[in-house]
C-alpha cells in the first residue's frame, strides 16, 4: 500500500470522506465541516471585495472555454449588480466574489470528486495598464494564502499554462496552482486567468486614480471546494510522521480544543463531570470549537485516554485538556498539543485567554 493510499485508507476511517478503488471521493461529515471552515475562510480573503452571494448559475467544465467567462450572462448580471448594490466599489481596481455549482465532477491525476462541486470565484476588476502586475501580484497572493494553511507549504507551486497559438499572451495569461504529492501526482487547487475585454460601453468603469473611465482587464480566480478540501486533507495526512495524525491549520479544524477527564476517584466523579461542563461552556463562549455529543471525555484508565488522544490526532484535534482529580484541589490541568504530543501545565483561570491567543494567531 502506498504512502498515500494509507492517507486516504486514515482519512476515510476518520468520517473525512469516502474513497473507491478508483479514487474516487465524498465528502462524509467532518469533511463537510472542513469544506465549510475553507469556505468561510476564503469569505475574508481580500475582505475588500463585494460579495454577491451565489449565484444561479450552474457551470458546466466541459462546455465553458477558460477564458469565455467575460462573455457570459452570469458575468454580465454580476457586473450590473456591481454597479446597482455597490456603487462605492464600482471603480477600477475592484474586486466580486460569488458562488457557484459546478454541474460536472472534476478530475486529476490524483483523484476525482463526485458529484456536483461549489465554485469560488473572484473576479478582480483592474486598469488595462497595470493588468500584469495585478496578475503577478494576485499570483503571490494566492500562494501565500495557500501555503498558510497548509501543513506542508513546500507542495505548493505555480504552473504557467499553455495558451496555445490562437490566444495573444498581451490579451490572455493563465496559470494553475498546484499541490504536489510526489509520485503520487498533483492537484490544482485554484486556476488563476486574465482576459482583456473587448470594448464594450456597457463594461466601463472610472479609474479610481485618475477618473477616467477605463475597460477593465478581468483577472479571475476559481476554486472548486471540493477538490480543493479533498487535496488540504490529504497535505495534513501525508506529513511523513510515523503517526496517525491529521495536521489541519488550527483555525480550519473542525474542532479546536477536545477535553478529557482522568477518574481516578470515583467519589470525585460527578466534581469532575461538572467541572468538564464548565470548561465545555468556557470555551464555546470564547469561540472555540470543540467536540461533539457532550463535549468531552472520561474515562478511569490512563491507558483509555491514551487511546482517546490517538483519536483525537486522527481527527485533527490541535490541542486537549486533560484533567483529574487534582485539578480540584488546585486549578492546574495539562494542555496537550496534537503536533507535538507533548503536555504543558496550565491553570484553568489562563485557559480562555490562553486558547484564544493560540487560535487568534
Amino acid at each position: 500500500m502506498s504512502r498515500i493510499q494509507r492517507c486516504f485508507k486514515s482519512l476515510a476511517s476518520a468520517g473525512f470522506f469516502r474513497t473507491r478503488e478508483d479514487n474516487k471521493l465524498e465528502l462524509l461529515s467532518h469533511g463537510r465541516e472542513y469544506a465549510k471552515l475553507l469556505q468561510q475562510h476564503w469569505t475574508r480573503l481580500r475582505p475588500l471585495a463585494a460579495h454577491l452571494g451565489v449565484t444561479n448559475e450552474t457551470v458546466n467544465p466541459l462546455n465553458m472555454h477558460r477564458f469565455s467567462f467575460p462573455q457570459s450572462q452570469n458575468f454580465r448580471n454580476n457586473f450590473k449588480k456591481l454597479v446597482k448594490d455597490h456603487p462605492r466599489k464600482a471603480k477600477c481596481p475592484t474586486l466580486l466574489k460569488h458562488q457557484s455549482t459546478s454541474s460536472a465532477p472534476n478530475s486529476n491525476s490524483l483523484f476525482g470528486v463526485q458529484g456536483p462541486s461549489l465554485l469560488l470565484t473572484t473576479d478582480f476588476l483592474v486598469e488595462p495598464h497595470r493588468a500584469l502586475e495585478h496578475f503577478y501580484n494576485m499570483q503571490r497572493e494566492s500562494k501565500i494564502w495557500w501555503m498558510r494553511i497548509s501543513s506542508n507549504p513546500s507542495r505548493y507551486r505555480i504552473v504557467p499554462c499553455d495558451l496555445g497559438e490562437d490566444l495573444n499572451p498581451k490579451d490572455y495569461q493563465a496559470i494553475d496552482i498546484r499541490s504536489s504529492y510526489g509520485e503520487a501526482g498533483e492537484v490544482t487547487v485554484e486556476q488563476l486567468s486574465l482576459v482583456r475585454m473587448e470594448d464594450d460601453k456597457d463594461f466601463r468603469l472610472p479609474d479610481a486614480r485618475t477618473g477616467e473611465t477605463v475597460q477593465p482587464t478581468v483577472i479571475r480566480s476559481v476554486i472548486e471546494l471540493e477538490t480543493a478540501t479533498c487535496a488540504l486533507l490529504l497535505d495534513g495526512c501525508d506529513h511523513g510522521r510515523d503517526s496517525l495524525s491529521l495536521l489541519l491549520h488550527r483555525v480550519l479544524a473542525p474542532y479546536q480544543c477536545g477535553i478529557a477527564c482522568v477518574e481516578s476517584d470515583s467519589e470525585l466523579s460527578a466534581d469532575l463531570a461538572d467541572l468538564c461542563l464548565h470548561l465545555k461552556h468556557v470555551l464555546n463562549h470564547a469561540g472555540l470549537r470543540i467536540g461533539e455529543g457532550i463535549g468531552f471525555f472520561s474515562t478511569k484508565d490512563a491507558s483509555h485516554l491514551a487511546e482517546h488522544l490517538l483519536k483525537t490526532d486522527m481527527l485533527g484535534i490541535p490541542y486537549t485538556l486533560v484533567i483529574n482529580g487534582q485539578t480540584l484541589k488546585n486549578g492546574l490541568m495539562q494542555l496537550r498539543s496534537r503536533d507535538t504530543r507533548l503536555a504543558e501545565t496550565i491553570h484553568i483561570s489562563d485557559v480562555p485567554d490562553y486558547l484564544f491567543n493560540i487560535f487568534k494567531n
